[in-house]
């Protein structure tokens, strides 16, 4: 079939090109097409038909191009072959056709698919195209872009135009415009005209303006050197501006008298803001050193007298002085050549395997405080035997350094040793009495010859003069051979200058400070110290903080309408804001809401006295102060008082509980709200002595009961100040639990029975089963005469889910569904998960050399450069990154490196454990007793420790657990004469037991929530907060640790508790692990509406995804492997979770892996954590990367033995319940099925371990034992 036309065409209505397009010549063309020979056939049911069409050239039989024709149902009129016009006809369209335009002889072949739509016939016509006339005009093209930028100060020179006109070619193009030197804005027009008159034009935007900065010319050199005490002579600079010539130089930064680098900084800046900066490095020199020779060139320095003497067990450990050991019968020395240096003393031991050791001594003490920051340098060269070599100094007795084993040296040609006299000091050596100036001998003290040569110490005259005197009084506590002070030396106090000066290393004060040195960080001014705001019973207690309510024992009363005076104390599911005039109160559930990454209560207009929900207030007294004036485990009791220090009204607020009772002193209780009867406020109920409100204030809607104590009489019902007036002056107030509705007569009933039974307090205990190790914590609600007393308990998840118990009433509130049961008392268990002092090493799991390469570049790094820090905190996390590797290094075999590193884990923790230093108050790295506050503070502080009181857990944690590692080998480090006291001093600041005298009970903990709070003084709208559940898992786990080393159950118990209660209230109130699991709304702790499966901080209105440093994914979520060992294993016990959580944490990665990570995102805790659960591809991973920078807590030794151990031993099994030990240093793992017992046994006897799974181990002791 062939349809032949000239051009493009529409057959239907449409006309496209030169066909003719009167009504006869489409009939000519209509005509010609014979539709299925006079009958057409169209199923309407089809939209669309495609035709595959061709155009060809007779005239040289190309075919132009493939075309398509659409056939498509639309209403259309067609005339059919009898002439008849028939509508409803689909359009036929010829789509994307472009013919030349000239003469041409074409055909349009096509094919088509559907057999209910025929054409036949053809059409063949020639039709002339017309000469057109010409109405194009040029096309303009600008050389460059339409916008132009040009730099103020230079030559413009205008890029130009061209234009090209499809009939006349190239046309000239005409210019209209210029561009001044002075910036801004400039148009230039560009015209270009053809010989039929068309005409058109193009613009150009030039914007002139000065972007260049000055050019700055050091007058000098770039990087100038000083020699010592040399002063500084700024050479200055010159700066050329292109726009404004000569410009300012403005020069910051000093060169110092210190030794050290030093940038000088020079900038100008131009009059459009252009600024350009040079730098200036000047070096200061150090001081000349100066020594102290010992023995050089076969000479003893003058000031050891004695000279060369030796001391031997042969002789019961008498000596030979002088007499080329003559006397000594295991050891001998001579002065002997050597071809390198001439004479040499060589030293000889004896084959009959007794101690002895060569020494240089003095008869008067020789004072090498000079030297505190040089160092003692010796070369030494193994002739034959034993290239294992151990030194020491020591001062007059019983003063020493201790043996200091050096390992390996001079064994093939002389080799320099050099010792810091800092590490001699820290193990023990006191400078200004030294009597030897060196004691040395063969590690292993038989057979072995040896040379010495060289032996001196270096220093430089650059000694710092001691700080002046400062007058303070201070008293010293022994704590076994630790001490702590009772007050902070002055010389301790730093400061920051941060738009304003701001003091620290202060105790808890108030953080502003007169002046502050930028420069040397030396405040000036008294600092204002801070009282904790008690009263009554909890003023003759230890003062308890970072509670759901710990800002009121902190702060006291917020001031309303002042923001600096932001925090609420969240009973939950009340929250409420203790203010100067009474509180404000709502009830979270019915303000919670998700927004982006947090779901919590966003309380409108947080610091007035009244918006949403109600506020209590005294009828004649609004000028308060508050206090605590008594509370337990789940309570807190305030009082507020007058301005005569009399208490006009108490409020006893109880967690989980709807109720809070009070009792006025003087007046009587005002109920506010911000409305009066109408669209914010009503009453639902009144009856006896009982009235119901309820709010709805910015879609916070709130129904309260207030119950009076006999009969009451409610003042003023309808108004926004309702007086209640009993002869008793008792009220309760009760949140009811019911949401966007008024409560039902049944639930009003519920809670008015027993809102006058007055809980007083509550006590939460806890017990250990020890068969399996579950713990079972008990709430008991007592009233005023310490009887158990009914009362209507709100439960969380973690509590209604892990108990029996009949509730009801529940409703979604901060931690989940709360739901109500009405006891006097109710219990719940939680698994233990276990703990150890590291993960085994499995013959197996690694390769050994590898291991043992990584151990050892730890090692070789420079022993004061594995801490150098002075606060808790990070000098804690350097210590528990060197004892996981004493831990890995005993494993391995490598007693050296571990004796070493132990040794010196005891100095660092002895220097803290040591108030004092020659009989004077340190400055840093030691602990003072607060007896305001009944707090240990350490110094230095980090992160407010001391004036907030924060994340004492965590900081303390970190030197239990390095004290453990240490008492796992040394039980006698950790005994009562040694430094086991100071421990247990640490431990019980942050979790002591009940009764204690210095300290209250398990500060940071809370037992009513089930887990730590961080915060001391608790100054948020939004309640406390925690946020690494990992860190208090390292603290509560370190103190089992230490436990089981000393033998003390009732610290292991406590730690247990804790632990167990951190391990279970993460997956509860972090993880959601329920939600995750889909199991039910109920279960859901999370709102619908939150995005993620986990949170970073739980706060007490509700919880946040972010951290308080990083808004980085692999910080909010990798901070729960910090720091990574055995105590957290409870952040691997769900693996499907676990995949969902590392894959999150890992989005932002470039390749969702820990490789992908940019630095300081740390790789090695993502490694860590994938491990707990897919270890394979952790090791994978970890293969691909050639370097990286370990985070501050961690080691590529411990990472490597992590991952690799984990790929032998799978994922944790124990922690869930489902299998148990009844060792707490006992675990179990899964690996596809394969389970692996790994216990560690304390004890100096073998011990049978039984697991649940009715498996029973063996435990060697005091080491680990591993069944597969």
């Amino acid at each position: 079939m062939k349809l032949i036309s000239k051009t493009a065409f529409v057959l239907g209505m449409l006309l496209v090109g030169y066909l003719p397009a009167s009504n006869a010549a489409w009939e000519a063309i209509n005509d010609n097409i014979k539709i299925g020979q006079g009958k057409r056939t169209y199923n309407k049911s089809e939209k669309t038909l495609g035709v595959v069409v061709k155009i060809k050239n007779e005239s040289n039989n190309q075919y132009i191009e493939p075309l398509r024709l659409v056939i498509s149902q639309s209403s259309h009129n067609v005339i059919n072959q009898d002439g008849i016009t028939e509508s409803g006809l689909p359009y036929i369209l010829l789509e994307g056709v472009i013919l030349p335009r000239k003469k041409l002889h074409t055909f349009l072949e096509f094919s088509y698919t559907p057999s209910k739509l025929f054409f036949d016939g053809y059409l063949e016509q020639y039709i002339e195209d017309p000469e057109p006339e010409d109405i194009t005009p040029p096309v303009i093209t600008l050389v460059g872009d339409a916008e132009f930028a040009h730099e103020q100060g230079t030559l413009f020179v205008d890029p130009g135009a061209t234009a090209i006109d499809d009939k006349d070619g190239s046309v000239d193009v005409v210019v209209d415009g210029t561009v001044e030197e002075v910036a801004g804005s400039y148009t230039l027009v560009y015209s270009a005209s053809d010989v039929a008159g068309n005409s058109a034009s193009v613009s150009r935007l030039v914007t002139v303006a000065d972007t260049l900065s000055p050019v700055i010319t050091l007058l000098g050199d770039r990087e100038i050197t000083l020699a010592y005490e040399q002063s500084y002579v700024e050479l200055g600079a010159t700066a050329l501006d292109l726009v404004d010539g000569d410009v300012t130089v403005d020069i910051s930064g000093e060169v110092l008298a210190e030794p050290g680098e030093y940038t000088i900084t020079y900038t100008a800046s131009d009059l459009a803001g252009n600024s350009a900066t040079e730098t200036r490095l000047v070096t200061v020199l150090e001081a000349p050193v100066f020594e102290l020779i010992v023995l050089r060139g076969g000479e003893v320095g003058q000031e050891w007298d004695r000279k060369l003497n030796a001391f031997d067990a042969a002789i019961g450990y008498a000596e030979c002085n002088e007499d080329g050991g003559a006397g000594c019968p295991s050891i001998s020395w001579e002065w002997v050549y050597d071809t390198e240096r001439g004479n040499v003393l060589q030293i000889s031991h004896a084959d009959n395997n007794q101690l002895a050791g060569f020494f240089i001594g003095s008869s008067d003490a020789v004072d090498l405080s000079a030297f505190e920051t040089g160092q003692l340098k010796f070369d030494v060269q193994v002739v034959s035997g034993d290239s294992n070599i151990t030194f020491k100094l020591d001062c007059f007795y019983p003063c020493t350094s201790g043996d200091y084993p050096i390992g390996e040296k001079g064994k093939d040609g002389w080799e320099t040793v050099t010792i810091d006299v800092a590490d001699l000091k820290n193990r023990g050596l006191n400078l200004q009495q030294v009597n030897t100036g060196i004691v040395i001998w063969a590690s292993q003290f038989t057979n072995t010859v040896f040379k010495l040569d060289n032996i001196h110490f270096i220093g430089n005259s650059d000694v710092p003069p001691p700080p002046p005197p400062v007058d303070f009084e201070y008293q010293i506590s022994n704590y076994g051979l630790g001490t702590i002070s009772n007050a902070i030396n002055p010389n301790s106090y730093r400061c920051v200058v941060d738009y304003g000066n701001w003091i620290y290393n202060a105790g808890v004060v108030e953080p502003a400070i007169d002046a502050c040195d930028a420069l040397t960080g030396i405040p000036t001014g008294t600092p204002k110290k801070r009282y904790p705001q008690v009263i009554g019973d909890a003023a003759t207690k230890p003062t308890p903080t970072h509670k759901w309510w710990g800002s009121v024992s902190f702060l006291g009363e917020m001031t309303i309408g002042d923001p600096n005076d932001g925090a609420y104390i969240t009973p939950d599911p009340i929250t409420a804001r203790i203010t100067d005039r009474g509180f404000r109160m709502m009830g979270i559930p019915a303000g919670l809401r998700t927004s982006g990454n947090s779901f919590g209560y966003q309380i409108p207009d947080p610091f007035s006295e009244v918006f949403d929900g109600l506020a209590i207030a005294n009828s004649i007294h609004s000028d308060l102060n508050a206090y605590v004036s008594d509370s337990s485990d789940a309570s807190v009791t305030i009082q507020w008082l007058n301005s005569d220090e009399l208490v006009v009204m108490q409020a006893t607020f109880v967690h989980g509980s709807s109720y809070v009772y009070l009792k006025a002193f003087d007046g009587d209780f005002v109920i506010k709200s911000l409305r009066a009867d109408g669209g914010e406020k009503g009453v639902y109920f009144q009856k006896d002595n009982h009235l119901g409100i309820w709010t709805n204030v910015a879609g916070n809607h709130n129904n309260f009961l207030i119950s009076g104590e006999g009969t009451t009489v409610f003042e003023n019902i309808s108004s926004n100040s309702i007086g209640v007036i009993n002869e008793a002056k008792e009220i309760t107030v009760s949140w009811l639990p019911v949401l966007n509705a008024t409560p039902t007569e049944a639930q009003i009933n519920a809670f008015a029975t027993l809102a006058r039974n007055v809980v007083n307090r509550v006590e939460i205990d806890y017990a250990v089963d020890r068969r399996d190790n579950s713990v079972t914590v008990t709430h008991r609600y007592f009233d005023a005469n310490s009887q158990p007393i009914s009362t209507l308990v709100g439960l969380q998840p973690l509590h209604w889910k892990n108990a029996n118990l009949a509730t009801q009433y529940p409703v979604r509130s901060a931690r989940g569904i709360t739901k109500y049961a009405q006891v006097s008392e109710f219990s719940y268990k939680l698994p233990y998960v276990g703990v150890l002092p590291s993960l085994p090493t499995l013959s197996d799991s690694l390769d050994e050399q590898t291991f043992v390469t990584l151990l050892d570049e730890f090692f070789t790094i420079e022993k004061a450069m594995w801490n150098t820090r002075t606060d808790a905190y990070w000098s804690g996390k350097n210590y528990s990154k060197v004892a996981e590797l004493i831990a890995l290094a005993d494993q391995a075999g490598m007693q050296l490196q571990a004796n070493e590193m132990r040794n010196w884990l005891k100095a660092e923790l002895q220097d803290w454990f040591t108030a004092e230093t020659n009989d004077a108050l340190d400055e840093v790295k030691y602990f003072v007793y607060d007896n305001d506050w009944n707090t240990l503070l350490a110094l230095e502080e980090s992160f407010s420790s001391h004036q907030q009181l924060n994340d004492h857990h965590f900081h303390y944690g970190y030197f239990i657990r390095a004290a453990a590692e240490i008492c796992r080998v040394d039980k006698a480090w950790c005994s009562a004469d040694q430094f086991g006291p100071i421990i247990e001093l640490l431990i019980r600041d942050f979790a002591a037991g009940k009764n204690d005298e210095m300290f209250p009970y398990v500060r940071n903990f809370d037992p009513a929530n089930g887990f730590s709070w961080a915060s001391g003084s608790v100054n948020f709208v939004r309640g406390n907060n925690n946020e690494s559940t990992s860190e208090a898992a390292n603290a509560y786990g370190s103190i089992v640790l230490y436990g089981l080393i000393t033998q003390n159950e009732e610290l292991v118990e406590r730690g247990m508790y804790l632990h167990a209660s951190t391990s279970a209230a993460y997956w509860e109130y972090w993880n959601n692990i329920d939600g995750f699991a889909q199991m039910n709304d109920e279960a859901n702790n999370f709102p619908n509406d939150y995005p993620y499966i986990t949170t970073s901080i739980i706060w007490g209105d509700g919880a946040v995804f972010s951290t308080w440093f990083s808004a980085a994914y692999a910080h909010i979520l990798g901070i729960q492997g910090l720091p990574t060992n055995p105590l957290i294993m409870h952040v691997g016990l769900y693996k499907d979770y676990m995949n969902n959580y590392v894959d999150l944490g890992l989005s932002e990665s470039a390749n969702n892996l820990p490789s992908g990570l940019i630095p300081g995102q740390w790789r090695d805790i993502w490694w860590n954590l994938m491990a707990m659960t897919d270890a394979s591809s952790a090791i994978d991973d970890y293969n691909s990367v050639d370097s990286y920078e370990p985070e501050v807590g961690e080691t590529k030794a411990h990472t490597y033995h992590w991952i690799h151990t984990l790929n032998s031993l799978g994922q944790i099994a124990t922690g869930t319940g489902a299998l148990t030990a009844d060792l707490p240093s006992a675990m179990a793992f899964n690996n596809a099925g394969v389970i692996t017992y790994v216990i560690y046994n304390y004890n100096d006897t073998p011990v049978t371990v039984s697991f649940s799974d009715g498996t029973a181990v063996i435990a060697n002791p005091n080491q680990f034992t591993v069944l597969k």
